[in-house]
């Protein structure tokens, strides 16, 4: 089984990744200039429309009022259609009178007057200009209806003009064309249908976005290398012999400078404890063993001067020697748990194949199985890699093998597997035994801590006097001190299976 932190949800690792966080406020920045340009560019549109149905409509209001001239024109005195539309023109409304006469050429167009007047001279040349950019010959079809043009041009005075609406008129078989136009300064101050560039204050904002979103990914960047390389020193750290390392001189962060020395400060205080507590044992037990090595001379002077006969002396010299044995290998055993304990605060761990690691236990464990009429049923993936320690592995597996083997009655099997599971790999060792009630399973790892029934007919149990409670407790102990875990459960259909999570090799 994976650890808590891996079996977290994918929703919840992408709420909380930093990373993500930073790559989203990357593409907000860089979004912002678009938005505004997109907004920019529909109230152009916006106001394009209300200017262009203005103008059209002017043109329109015009022409209506221009007909009546047109159906008298040949009637009128010389100057009266210029009076007129010089009454009927706007405040920066340029407004041109065309005239294709009766039988003549679709595009064979005449000026006929303006508002304000022109030279002629400037209309011949605005006509010829007109000509050769192709715009009288889009102005046949206004004959037929009235057209949006929308057409920019230079005039012949070097401004640009925006021809904004062309309204025909028929008066007496001839099609009078009333066009309006503009300065495209006076009509749209702020220039219409520009790119995104060609706007200066959008550039401007996306280079300002630009320049954040890039710190922000400059910084993203940074972190995670300064990440990396601590990762990179505490891997160092805890398998020990890869290299001395040191986190203050791996950051390149400064506001991290306090963090880091905190780790190293961390490791130091968790070698010097092993090494302090490893220093202890040898001092206690060579303390101990000193004054039990000065009583274990000084009996055998004690025994040359018993008579043979003096049963009673022999017999407190034998106890004396059996209590020497006795306390001199419980020392021994003191002493050991506290090398292994002192393992276990900073445990030295490298790569170990697992698969190759039980195969050599299980191997010698079933001959004990054998003998007492069990077996043991494996399944073990092939080259599973992960961070461990033998000398701690090693009392983990034998404790869960006898553990289950105790609840095993005879004829029965024990089932050991062995998969990688993501970044970790399970073992599980299980029985078919009476399991542990629900609730007892949550106590089970503590110290001191038994459930065991008389031994059954067929040998299945063991009397609970012969056992501490300790058995579980190491197994728990050593597996956190290798930055793993240990779960227990009751199978389906009956029995029991401890899994233990180590740490797979990336």
């Amino acid at each position: 089984m994976e650890a808590n932190s891996s079996a977290r949800p994918l929703a919840y690792k992408l709420v909380h990744s930093f990373a993500l966080k930073l790559f989203l406020l990357a593409v907000i920045l860089l979004s912002v200039p678009l938005i505004l340009w997109w907004q920019f560019q529909r109230a152009e549109h916006q106001q394009a429309m209300l200017l262009h149905n203005a103008v059209d409509q002017t043109g329109r209001v015009i022409a209506a009022m221009l007909r009546p001239h047109f159906e008298r024109f040949q009637d009128e005195a010389p100057g009266a259609l210029s009076d007129a539309l010089a009454g009927a023109a706007l405040v920066n409304t340029k407004v041109k009178v065309l005239v294709r006469l009766k039988g003549a050429g679709p595009d064979d167009f005449i000026y006929i007057a303006s508002a304000p007047p022109l030279p002629a001279a400037y209309l011949k040349q605005e006509r010829r200009d007109l000509i050769q950019a192709g715009i009288l010959q889009r102005m046949a079809p206004t004959c037929d209806r009235a057209t949006d043009l929308s057409v920019r041009f230079v005039n012949p005075a070097g401004q640009q003009e925006l021809l904004t609406s062309m309204t025909p008129v028929h008066a007496n078989g001839n099609c009078w064309i009333v066009i309006t136009s503009q300065n495209a300064a006076d009509l749209a101050p702020a220039a219409l249908h520009l790119s995104f560039w060609s706007i200066p204050t959008l550039p401007a904002a996306f280079a300002i976005y630009f320049a954040s979103a890039a710190l922000v990914i400059l910084l993203s960047v940074h972190l995670w290398r300064n990440v990396a390389r601590f990762r990179s020193a505490a891997r160092k750290i805890r398998m020990r012999g890869g290299g001395a390392a040191s986190f203050r001189e791996l950051n390149t962060i400064p506001e991290l400078t306090g963090v880091a020395e905190d780790f190293d400060g961390l490791v130091m205080a968790l070698t010097s404890s092993q090494a302090f507590i490893k220093q202890t044992a040898e001092e206690n037990s060579h303390a101990l063993k000193a004054p039990l090595a000065v009583i274990a001379q000084s009996i055998e002077p004690l025994k040359r001067t018993l008579q043979p006969s003096d049963t009673v002396g022999h017999r407190a010299i034998q106890l004396i020697e059996r209590s020497v044995e006795k306390l001199d290998a419980a020392v021994s055993s003191v002493r050991d748990l506290e090398q292994a304990a002192a393992e276990v605060v900073f445990p030295v761990r490298r790569r170990l194949d697992l698969t190759a690691f039980l195969t050599q236990m299980l191997r010698d464990y079933e001959v004990t199985l054998a003998a007492q009429g069990k077996r043991l049923a494996a399944s073990l993936e092939k080259n599973v890699i992960a961070h461990a320690n033998e000398d701690l592995l090693e009392p983990v597996i034998e404790n869960l093998l006898e553990n289950a083997a105790s609840f095993t009655p005879k004829f029965g099997t024990i089932e050991v597997s062995l998969k990688r599971n993501a970044q970790w790999v399970d073992v599980s060792i299980a029985d078919r035994g009476p399991g542990v009630d629900a609730d007892r399973l949550p106590r089970i790892f503590n110290r001191y801590v038994t459930y065991r029934d008389e031994p059954d007919a067929d040998g299945g149990n063991l009397p609970s006097t012969e056992h501490q409670g300790l058995g579980l407790w190491i197994v728990k102990r050593n597996v956190e001190g290798l930055g793993g875990k240990v779960q227990a459960k009751n199978r389906d259909g009956g029995g029991f299976e401890i899994t233990v999570c180590l740490k797979a090799d990336s």
